[in-house]
C-alpha cells in the first residue's frame, strides 16, 4: 500500500493547526497500561502470547491453488527465507503445543524423499529464483531426530533449489538428544551453519519433569562436541516460569550456559496452554502451577541483567549474541515483512504479505506432493496496511519504535495518531521518548508483544475512521 505524500503533510499540518482533535479517534482507555502499580509485573492484566499481526483475507478453498501459482510467476522484492517443517518428534515435551507425530526410523527416507520432490516443484519457478534466500530455517518438530544421510540430503538440496545468498544462515533446530557426531558431521557436509538446540533448562529434575530426555551433564558434552568442529554458531534456547522452577534454578540455567562460551542464547517465556499435556496436568492437580507473571517478569529481568553484565550483544527482544557468528536472522527477517518459502507438512511461508500454510496432515501432504500439487491449505490475502504494520512489529521487536523512520516511510502522521498511547505508556514506566524514537523501558520489552498489538489495533482503527489520511 503506497500512502499519499501530499495527504500526509496536508494531515501534519492540519494537526498542527488544529491539535490532535483533528484526528477522528477511538477511545484510548482500553489501551492503557495500569498506573500506581510495577509497570514490570502488572502493566497488563494478563500477556498476549502471539506474537502481533494484523491478518487480512481468507481465500476460499478451490481459489488457492490458482492463487499460489500466479504469485509463483511474479519476482518477489525484499528479503527473502526459507523453512523446512520437520513434523517428528522422539517424546511429547508436557508444554509443548506443536507435537504433531511421533518419530519413527523408517519415515525418515520416506518424509525426504518427499520434502525433496516438493523442493523441486517450485525450484525454476520466478518467485524462487528472483531473489537471494538469506537464511534458510530446518525447524519443527524435531529435525534432529531424522538419520544423518537424510539430514545431508535435505540441506544440499535446499542449497541445489533455491538461490542461497553467499552468507545465507543455514539453521539446524533440534535436541541434543541422539544427536551424535554421524548426524552432526552430515549437518556439515550439508551446508549447516547454525545449530539452534531446545536445551530449555539444564536441571536434570525440571528436565525429566517436562518430559525432556537427558541430564544436565548429557547436555553439555553434546554441546562441547558440536563446538569442537569449530565450524558453525551454536545456540541454545532456556524458558523461564517452569513449574518448581525458582529465580536461583533460572539463575543458574543462565551462569551455565554462558560458562559454556556458547555462541548465543534465547530466553523465552513458557506459555502453558490448556491443550497441552502440561495445561492439563495443572488443572488436575497432578504438577503445581507454572510460574506467574509476576514471577516471570522478574525472571525476565534477571535474565537481560546476567546476559548484558556478561556483555553479550542483544539482537531482538529475547534473542542474545556473544560472539559475531551469531546472527539469527532468520527470526530476525521472519517478523517483519520478507518473503518465506515455505516446505514440509505444516510449514508456514509469505509471499509479499499472501501468508499461507502447507497441510498439516502427514499422509496427505505426501500424497499431494505425489501428485504434483503444493499442499496448501489455508492461504490469507494481505491487508491494505501490511507492510506498515509488519514494520511496526519488527521495530517493537528490536525494543525500540523508531517513529521519524516510520513517518518518512509510510507518509502517515504516526506520533500523532500514537500520541495519547504513548504519552500513557510512558507515564506508566513502559517506554521513553527519545528524538522521534519511543524506546521500551524493561517493563516495555517485558510487555512488549501487548504495546505491539495494541499499537497495531488502534492504528487500524484510526485509518479505518480517517480515509484521508491513506490515498
Amino acid at each position: 500500500m503506497q500512502f499519499d505524500t501530499h495527504n500526509f503533510h496536508a494531515s501534519v499540518q492540519n494537526s498542527n493547526q488544529n491539535g490532535l482533535n483533528s484526528l477522528k479517534r477511538p477511545n484510548p482507555d482500553k489501551y492503557f497500561a495500569k498506573e500506581g502499580v510495577s509497570a514490570l509485573s502488572h502493566a497488563f492484566e494478563g500477556k498476549i502470547a502471539m506474537h502481533p499481526g494484523m491478518g487480512g483475507g481468507s481465500t476460499p478453498a478451490e481459489e488457492i491453488q490458482p492463487l499460489i501459482t500466479s504469485l509463483l510467476q511474479k519476482p518477489l522484492q525484499g528479503k527473502t527465507v526459507a523453512y523446512i517443517h520437520v513434523p517428528f518428534c522422539q517424546t511429547h515435551c508436557l508444554y509443548c503445543g506443536f507435537y504433531n507425530k511421533p518419530y519413527r526410523e523408517d519415515e525418515s527416507a520416506q518424509y525426504t524423499d518427499t520434502l525433496l520432490a516438493e523442493l523441486a516443484l517450485w525450484r525454476d519457478s520466478p518467485a524462487a529464483q528472483s531473489t537471494p534466500v538469506h537464511a534458510v530455517y530446518l525447524g519443527g518438530g524435531t529435525p534432529t531426530a531424522l538419520e544423518a544421510e537424510d539430514l545431508e540430503r535435505i540441506l544440499k538440496a535446499a542449497r541445489q533449489s533455491l538461490p542461497l545468498a553467499n552468507d545465507c544462515e543455514i539453521t539446524v533446530e533440534g535436541r541434543l538428544t541422539n544427536f551424535d557426531a554421524r548426524k552432526m558431521e552430515a549437518c556439515f557436509a550439508g551446508g549447516a551453519n547454525r545449530f539452534s538446540l531446545g536445551v530449555q533448562s539444564f536441571n536434570t529434575e525440571i528436565r525429566r519433569s517436562m518430559g525432556r530426555l537427558g541430564t544436565r551433564e548429557d547436555m553439555a558434552r553434546g554441546l562441547e562436541l558440536l563446538m569442537s568442529y569449530d565450524q558453525s554458531a551454536v545456540i541454545v534456547d532456556l524458558i523461564y516460569g517452569f513449574p518448581r522452577q525458582d529465580m536461583d534454578c533460572w539463575l543458574e540455567d543462565i551462569a551455565f550456559t554462558q560458562s559454556l562460551n556458547l555462541d548465543g542464547a534465547d530466553c523465552y517465556q513458557l506459555n502453558v496452554y490448556g491443550q497441552t499435556p502440561l495445561g492439563k496436568a495443572i488443572e488436575s492437580g497432578s504438577i503445581p502451577p507454572s510460574a506467574d507473571i509476576p514471577a516471570q517478569s522478574a525472571m525476565f529481568a534477571a535474565s537481560v541483567e546476567a546476559m548484558t553484565e556478561a556483555r553479550y550483544r542483544r539482537l531482538s527482544i529475547s534473542h542474545w549474541a556473544r560472539t559475531s557468528r551469531e546472527r539469527n536472522l532468520y527470526n530476525l527477517y521472519v517478523k517483519g515483512s520478507a518473503n518465506c518459502l515455505a516446505f514440509g507438512p505444516g510449514g508456514g511461508g509469505n509471499f509479499a504479505g499472501n501468508f499461507y500454510i502447507n497441510t498439516p496432515d502427514y499422509d496427505s501432504w505426501r500424497q499431494q506432493v505425489a501428485e504434483g500439487r503444493k499442499p496448501v491449505s489455508m492461504l490469507q490475502k494481505p491487508s491494505s496496511h501490511y507492510a506498515l504494520f509488519r514494520a511496526v512489529a519488527e521495530d517493537m521487536e528490536q525494543g525500540c519504535l523508531n517513529l521519524s523512520a516510520l513517518e518518512e516511510r509510510f507518509a502517515l502522521p504516526l506520533d500523532d495518531i500514537w500520541s495519547p498511547l504513548l504519552t500513557q505508556w510512558q507515564r506508566a514506566g513502559l517506554l521513553m521518548r527519545d528524538r522521534g524514537r519511543a524506546v521500551l523501558t524493561m517493563a516495555g520489552q517485558f510487555w512488549q508483544v501487548n504495546l505491539s498489538q495494541l499499537l497495531l489495533n488502534y492504528l487500524k482503527l484510526i485509518l479505518e475512521e480517517n480515509d484521508d489520511l491513506a490515498a
